[in-house]
């Protein structure tokens, strides 16, 4: 049994008709006309391509456009990148306060981001706030220690002196 006799038998099992797919034809010549669409009792005429930037013109056309791409040079800068400060940002986020190391990183990153644009005016006032925010972290880092030693002190004093005598 061939795979047509199958097929129509498969179809005739399931209440299905065989169907036969109208062949496929080659679409028109690039220059041919084409044939109107309608829709809905309007016709419309398929549009022409156009020439588009970036693209060659289509053949035929009457004209040859000319396009002169000239690709961008390696830019040097003149002053070698701001410190970034990121390694300091990051320890500070680890070792002491991190809601502020985190705001130290992000400026850190940006300041990489701005001198790899070309923008070194932008690359060094983000480096300046990530010194910054580094410097408050380390500061506010110390702060908390010390308040904490503080208060574990006058607790265990407490719990000691209250220990003993009682």
């Amino acid at each position: 049994m061939s795979t047509s006799q199958a097929r129509t038998m498969s179809h005739e099992k399931r209440g299905y008709p065989d169907q036969e797919y109208p062949p496929q034809e080659a679409p028109p010549a690039y220059n041919q006309t084409t044939p109107q669409y309608s829709w809905h009792g309007q016709s419309y005429a398929p549009q022409q391509p156009q020439d588009h930037p970036g693209f060659p013109p289509a053949p035929g056309t009457g004209y040859q456009a000319q396009y002169n791409v000239v690709a961008p040079g390696m830019v040097t800068m003149a002053e070698p990148p701001p410190p970034d400060y990121m390694t300091r940002a990051i320890m500070v986020t680890v070792c002491c306060f991190w809601p502020i190391g985190i705001f130290a990183i992000m400026k850190a990153s940006e300041s990489k981001s701005s001198y790899a644009r070309g923008d070194l005016a932008g690359a060094k006032e983000n480096s300046r706030s990530a010194k910054q925010l580094s410097n408050i972290g380390i500061a506010a880092g110390v702060v908390s220690v010390v308040i904490l030693v503080i208060i574990m002190g006058v607790y265990f004093g407490l719990i000691f002196s209250s220990s003993r005598f009682g």
